[in-house]
């Protein structure tokens, strides 16, 4: 199941020349300056890696979720029990171990990212230690998927407890899998053949595992997850069938978006599409299915329109807020900024650069990046999509350069 050679995984940098080059015929000042105040977040960025690598990043590479904000470390139960309940037992109901599905719950999703983090700061770099971490986050997932075919392949658990006991877990979501197949995608070209292959199994099992049930699945025992019903299904579902059609040279995958067609003319339109977490699942699912090949205009039609609907809640200096009565300051501010260079690319007249160091710089207190419905427990993908913001806007500033 290898990419034939006349339809190959364009690399990370062959996409971002072409995407500059398309939008420089528009604004060429847009593509020749570097976003300002970049310099002065370099040491915030040490800041935050620390924190991942000495704090989040488990044994086996994932980067555990919902650190407790007072200790910076993870909640044991005893300290769990003194929360608010409801939230909790809505979580994870009669989990005998509350404390450990905390630590992962949203691991998959923040190893994508931290993965993805590396990655790119790798290309920049050219480090070895971002190589080795990139990867060491991405063995982390493919242990997951590897745990995940115990029940069936393309399966991939909410890894509560961690890798050793992810097999056990019967929970899942569109978050983790659309990030853990963001990572995936963007490490594949640095893969060796065997890895590649198992990437590239994945991509083929998990389309199957959703074919299988007409892209619907359970979420907490309790609601059925659709693209019609939950439309950031859409940044899992549309990259998931063209990666399995490019994968495995059977272009009948790509029938199936036909089925997504009214979700996805919805999530062009619908206002309430706006929460950052939104934001960044659609944006980044859109554009790996972009990167494979998939031309559907209304992928960089959504990815601007979700950047100016996700604007609303920035404010001039960069401060992020979540919607509410009055709005709560928010550290997902993050995740808009993450996608600024793929929105300046698609709009020079974004000002999308110019705006995502501004959202960084007011996000430097770890303490203070904590989960706007669970504020004692810290931010996870707050982290991590802070350090994608830093080493994308790195790797533009590094092309605007050497024009």
């Amino acid at each position: 199941m290898n990419h034939t050679a006349d339809t190959p995984h364009p690399t990370r940098r062959r996409f971002l020349g072409i995407l500059f080059a398309a939008a420089a015929g528009g604004s060429a000042r847009s593509h020749a300056q570097s976003p300002s105040g970049l310099g002065s977040l370099s040491a915030t960025e040490k800041v935050m890696q620390d924190f991942v690598t000495g704090r989040m990043l488990d044994a086996d590479g994932l980067c555990r979720s919902f650190l407790c904000a007072a200790t910076l470390a993870p909640w044991t139960n005893e300290d769990l029990a003194k929360t608010d309940q409801r939230l909790i037992t809505d979580m994870f109901q009669n989990a005998p171990d509350k404390a450990g599905c905390m630590s992962y719950e949203n691991a998959l999703m923040a190893t994508g990212e931290f993965a993805l983090s590396q990655i790119v700061r790798y290309g920049v770099t050219n480090e070895a230690p971002a190589r080795e971490l990139a990867h060491r986050a991405i063995r982390g997932i493919l242990a997951v998927i590897d745990e995940g075919r115990h029940y069936m392949p393309g399966w991939l658990p909410k890894p509560f407890g961690g890798v050793r006991n992810a097999r056990n877990s019967h929970e899942t979501s569109t978050d983790q899998y659309t990030k853990a197949l963001v990572a995936l995608h963007a490490w594949r070209p640095l893969a060796g053949l065997d890895e590649q292959a198992t990437i590239d199994r994945f991509f083929v099992d998990a389309a199957d595992f959703f074919v299988a049930r007409k892209f619907r699945f359970a979420y907490r025992h309790r609601t059925i997850v659709t693209a019609d019903t939950h439309l950031h299904a859409l940044g899992l579902y549309v990259p998931l069938v063209v990666l399995a059609a490019k994968t495995s040279g059977d272009s009948g995958y790509l029938r199936h978006l036909a089925g997504l067609n009214a979700a996805m003319d919805a999530a062009v339109t619908d206002e309430t599409l706006a929460n950052f977490n939104i934001t960044s699942l659609i944006a980044e699912g859109y554009y790996v299915a972009m990167q494979a090949g998939h031309d559907d205009p209304r992928l960089p039609q959504t990815i601007k329109t979700l950047w100016q609907r996700g604007t609303k809640f920035v404010d001039a200096d960069g401060e992020s807020y979540a919607a509410g009565n009055p709005p709560k300051k928010d550290s997902q501010g993050t995740r808009l900024a993450a996608i600024a260079t793929i929105v300046e690319s698609l709009d020079p007249t974004s000002g999308a650069i110019e705006l995502a160091p501004k959202i960084l710089s007011r996000q430097t207190d770890i303490r203070q990046m904590t989960h706007t419905r669970l504020p004692e427990s810290i931010a996870e993908v707050s982290i991590t999509s802070w350090l994608v913001a830093y080493w994308r806007l790195r790797e533009w500033a590094a092309h605007a350069a050497s024009k």
